[in-house]
């Protein structure tokens, strides 16, 4: 009985991972956001090359805007014993690793305002912490005063090793101002109301600013001003892109 187990075991853990389903396919035009919402959506342990990306969009008949040839591996598992953490009720439950060939650093893949306002750089290994948040009641600002909207299956990725720059263009950052700024990736949140998913990223600026981005899943586009819904999500999701207790803030840092 012990062999058979011990058998069985040895076939789990050398068997490949298999390509989950795209999550929301029809709501997320970008194959590998639609590809990260299903690993996360089904709870979706392995590793997956970057090849098998690339096929999974080639098949489904969609191109990226990212290298998907420049990806070694996207990889997700359970966080082990020494890696737990607490903070406000939630607990940290998957690590994510990103791997690239290469450092990145190219123009944003993405318009803001008809331009395309400077340059993303992403390191060679990103490595992030999961935090699943569950259902959250999210307190809206506005003109007509404050409002309540409920945000499903929110998870916050915190980007614990590695970095995700916005390298702003000078001019455009003048042109544009408050719209737009160098930024650091904190984490990102993500999450659904009902059908539509949504992705925001939690992002600081050289001096300190909060800043967010969000995303449009289904145009595939950056919003250039974030709904209150985004801003509502980023300041409730913020408290879970911090360090671990007792690490310093890694913003403007590791790729300087």
């Amino acid at each position: 009985m012990l062999l058979l187990l011990a058998e069985l075991l040895a076939r789990a853990i050398s068997a490949p991972a298999q390509t989950p389903a795209a999550a929301g396919a029809d709501s997320i035009k970008e194959p590998l956001f639609a590809f990260l919402f299903a690993l996360a959506e089904g709870d979706s342990l392995g590793s997956w090359s970057g090849q098998s990306l690339a096929d999974q969009a080639a098949a489904d008949g969609r191109s990226s805007r990212f290298p998907l040839d420049q990806v070694v591996r996207v990889s997700r598992r359970r966080a082990v014993p020494a890696e737990a953490e607490f903070r406000l009720g939630a607990r940290l439950e998957r690590i994510w690793e990103l791997e690239l060939t290469e450092a990145l650093d190219r123009p944003l893949p993405y318009s803001i305002l008809g331009y395309h306002p400077g340059s993303l750089r992403v390191s060679r290994l990103l490595v992030l912490s999961e935090w699943a948040l569950g259902d959250l009641e999210l307190r809206l600002r506005g003109e007509r005063g404050p409002r309540r909207q409920t945000v499903q299956d929110v998870r916050v990725l915190r980007l614990d090793s590695g970095y995700v720059v916005l390298d702003a263009d000078a001019w455009v950052d003048r042109l544009l101002g408050s719209a737009l700024d160098d930024s650091w990736t904190l984490g990102f949140a993500i999450g659904r109301q009902g059908e539509t998913r949504l992705a925001v990223a939690v992002n600081v600026g050289r001096e300190g600013r909060r800043l967010y981005g969000e995303m449009d899943l289904a145009r595939d586009e950056v919003r250039a001003h974030g709904r209150p819904l985004a801003d509502a999500l980023s300041r409730n999701c913020r408290p879970f892109t911090g360090p671990a207790p007792g690490q310093p803030s890694r913003a403007w840092q590791e790729d300087e």
